[in-house]
């Protein structure tokens, strides 16, 4: 009997484990389908060659630095051949993006954004990523796009007894870089010093598609045309050189112009083509195209295809800069190319611009600041002209040129003086830096900024760089040099030049200064900016605050503060005994641990009497229930919720493990950035809205190891945290700071100017707001939009600022 016993428990024993195994591989299975659902629903959203940005699950979901902030824009301009990868995010298809758009808020800080919340329509609407910036620093710009700085003439390095930037020598005629710097240089590393053939430098396969060019057979180059030239190539096939002129459509760029000239420098072809789709911007700056141009045209892109693939010998090589750009324009395929921006190599992957290679090389100007736009015929010339050079004159006579230290853009009206004859290319160059190494300013005597490496970059490798903005706000960007500048008077005009400017730049910098003009220009700005920093602290602490009674006289404080402590972490807690029964006020860390006590705890009873919970009724808290329900509607808002009464047992791995049944959850985020393992209330961030919703039903009042979890939407977005947890500011003293002519004025004189000061800056917040939302509206689809509230940082007042961030995506 006994034995029977022991083999009925051991039986019950292992069913009850199977039953247990079963039930974990089943909660497993469904956390790994709702995931599943939450990664198709977000595929969903994006479409197959949608750009998309998202934050490392080991990042700060709550605040950015400058460093970070200019390894993403490095990495979005540039791409991962170029730059390095954000340590902080990804920004998936990156090559999907079609630029990078930057506007920057000159004196406007995160106090003022949530100040002016309801000011901020088209900011809140339209950016799903905020992320808290430190006070700025007065460099903050520099900071961004990655300047360096370079040293005083007495530390300069020297190589060969010459002074060295970059690692790069300067030559003189008497002084050339030394055997050890040539064997080093990229074109030698790549090409080997000897002469070769044209075979040499076509570029294989390989560095076609790294390169972007269309290449047979992938699905980039899907409806394009082939130009047969089949036909194997050798060292004495023609060269031919190509370029092509485009225009914004609705569609991207298209061609507008093609040009091709022989060896000889005749022109071959010359058409200007019809686009298919309605035209945005003729380009007419940079392409020579205008709209009276091409009225009168009826040549399609097929028809040029056409004639193309006629004139073409089967072993022709096609030379050009940045070639691959002009290919894509005509959604050609050739196999045999020779690209002179990668021919004329540089570290690092850079590239010199055509106009800069045809000076120091070819001693000749293209391109010239009277000509309007680019003349398709003469860049092509040229770009042929550079390939012969490099090819007659084989690799180690261009690495002796010493072309880094010339790429510089060169101040007006410094040309090459003409040299007799006899005058060698390095000695011509030599003497063009002696004439301007003074103007070099690593060489002053002082430090300085050296242009920033993300703006050159994009200069060698023909992509524009635009900088807008007033004279004063353009200063504070030293080597403005390496940008395309539109200096503008007003913000009004920065939005309308930006509309023309931006869709055909790489990168741009937009500045608006109407609030720094505004506070600089009104003295009782002075006063009222410091009021301001008070007024938001007080703000937020009422918001945070909530009333509740009465209580009979002997009433159980341990217990009431037990009960409030529920719906989250309380600051402070005191007893009003001025009433005829005495009140409590409970100061909660966030708001919305009050508003869960206002909505759980209002009309409850509490020994035996039944209590009213409500807010502080102050001029400050008349418009509280509007601005909680626009913070829930917050865009950034959607997928969060907050969970308070959590059990001090419970770390922040039991939390996801109850609450990743619902969705995938991005992150958990403790109040005030704290780090400790075991909340007393956290905020969840889900990967999609629905998952939110499904957590806040299921789990609201349920009970977690004897505890009631209360769950509501987020109302502060979550980057707040660390900011709301500050509360104090190095604030304005108005005694002091008020002007000499406002102390006199009577208090009710004094408190109607600065009432009419917040209106103006109302309407001032709502007027920038718009502004910057039609700025980003004509962004072209695709474009990474970044706006800096950079904060404020003096000796009387210093604020954190605010990055606002999103891809702009046609709807």
């Amino acid at each position: 009997m006994a034995d029977n016993a022991k083999r009925l428990c051991k039986r019950k024993r292992a069913r009850e484990n199977g039953t247990e195994e079963i039930k974990k591989k089943t909660t497993k299975i469904q956390n790994r389908t709702t995931a599943e659902s939450d990664i198709r629903q977000s595929s969903q959203i994006h479409p197959k060659h949608v750009p998309v940005f998202t934050i490392n699950p080991e990042s700060n979901p709550c605040a950015v630095t400058y460093e970070q902030l200019c390894e993403l824009i490095n990495y979005a301009v540039l791409g991962k051949v170029r730059s390095s990868l954000p340590s902080w995010c990804q920004v998936h298809k990156q090559k999907e993006l079609k630029g990078v758009a930057v506007i920057v808020l000159h004196g406007v800080s995160q106090m003022h954004f949530y100040r002016y919340y309801l000011q901020f329509k088209q900011l809140k609407k339209r950016f799903r990523f905020r992320f808290s910036m430190p006070p700025p620093p007065d460099d903050f710009l520099l900071r961004i796009f990655g300047t360096e700085k370079l040293l005083p003439r007495d530390k300069s390095p020297m190589v060969n007894g010459t002074p060295a930037v970059n690692g790069h020598c300067f030559m003189t005629e008497n002084n050339s870089c030394g055997p050890s710097d040539v064997d080093n240089h990229p074109i030698i590393i790549k090409y080997g010093r000897k002469k070769q053939g044209l075979t040499s430098f076509l570029l294989s396969e390989e560095e076609l598609m790294k390169n972007d060019y269309p290449v047979a057979g992938t699905p980039h180059s899907d409806g394009f045309v082939q130009t047969g030239c089949t036909a194997k190539v050798t060292d004495n096939s023609p060269l031919l050189g190509l370029d092509c002129e485009m225009c914004l459509t609705t569609k991207g760029n298209e061609l507008t112009r093609v040009c091709v000239v022989n060896a000889d420098g005749s022109c071959l072809m010359d058409e200007l083509v019809k686009p298919d789709n309605p035209i945005l911007n003729y380009l007419t700056r940079f392409s020579g195209i205008t709209k009276k141009m091409l009225m009168p045209v009826k040549t399609k892109l097929g028809d040029v295809q056409a004639k193309l693939k006629k004139i073409l010998p089967n072993d022709a090589v096609l030379v050009g800069h940045s070639l691959n750009n002009d290919l894509n324009a005509l959604k050609m395929i050739h196999p045999n190319v020779i690209d002179t921006s990668l021919l004329y190599a540089r570290d690092l992957g850079q590239r010199f611009k055509l106009k800069v290679l045809a000076k120091s090389v070819l001693g000749k100007e293209i391109q010239s600041e009277e000509m309007v736009g680019h003349d398709a015929s003469e860049d092509a010339r040229t770009a042929l002209e550079l390939a012969q050079y490099f090819i007659n004159q084989g690799p180690m006579k261009v690495a002796k040129l010493n072309l880094e230290n010339f790429q510089g853009k060169q101040p007006a009206g410094d040309n090459f003086t003409t040299q007799p004859e006899g005058r060698s290319q390095t000695n011509r160059l030599s003497d063009y830096l002696k004439a301007n190494c003074s103007k070099v300013d690593g060489f002053l005597g002082r430090p300085s900024f050296h242009c920033g490496s993300l703006v050159n970059k994009l200069g060698t490798h023909d992509q524009k760089a635009v900088l807008l903005g007033t004279s004063k706000a353009m200063k504070e960007l030293i080597h403005q040099e390496a940008w395309h500048k539109i200096e503008c008077k007003t913000d009004k005009e920065v939005v309308q030049q930006a509309q023309t400017e931006i869709p055909v730049a790489s990168l741009s910098l937009s500045h608006f200064t109407s609030y720094s003009e505004y506070s600089e220009c009104n003295l009782n700005m002075k006063i009222h900016e410091g009021l301001l920093h008070e007024k938001m602290r007080q703000k937020l602490s009422e918001m945070c605050t909530v009333y509740a009674g009465p209580f009979c006289k002997d009433f159980c404080l341990t217990s009431v503060e037990r009960t409030f402590q529920n719906c989250g972490s309380i600051s402070s807690f005191s007893v009003i005994t001025e009433t005829h029964k005495p009140y409590v006020r409970i100061e909660y860390a966030l708001p919305e641990s009050a508003h869960l006590a206002v909505l759980t705890l209002n009309g409850s009873t509490m020994g035996r009497f039944p209590i009213t919970v409500q807010r502080p009724i102050k001029e400050s808290t008349l418009d509280c229930d509007r601005v909680l329900k626009k913070l829930e509607n917050d865009i950034i808002n959607g997928a969060v919720i907050y969970v308070s009464g959590i059990q001090q047992t419970l770390t922040k791995k039991h939390l996801n493990d109850k609450f990743s049944k619902f969705g995938h959850v991005e992150a958990i985020i403790c109040p005030g950035g704290d780090v400790d393992a075991k909340p007393e209330d956290c905020f969840i961030k889900y990967g999609s809205l629905e998952s939110a919703l499904k957590a806040q039903a299921a789990m609201n009042g349920q009970e977690v190891r004897k505890q009631r979890l209360n769950v509501l939407r987020a109302l502060t977005p979550y980057h707040l945290q660390s900011w709301v947890a500050q509360r104090s500011y190095t604030a304005l003293n108005p005694r002091t700071s008020d002007p000499l002519p406002l102390e006199r004025c009577s208090f009710e004189k004094r408190k109607e100017k600065l009432s009419q000061c917040e209106q103006e800056l109302k309407n001032l917040m709502s007027t920038i707001d718009r502004r910057a939302g039609r700025l980003f509206r004509a962004l072209p689809s695709n474009t990474l939009c970044m706006v800096l509230l950079p904060g404020t940082n003096s000796a009387q007042c210093s604020a954190p600022g605010l990055c606002l961030l999103e891809i702009k995506q046609d709807p």
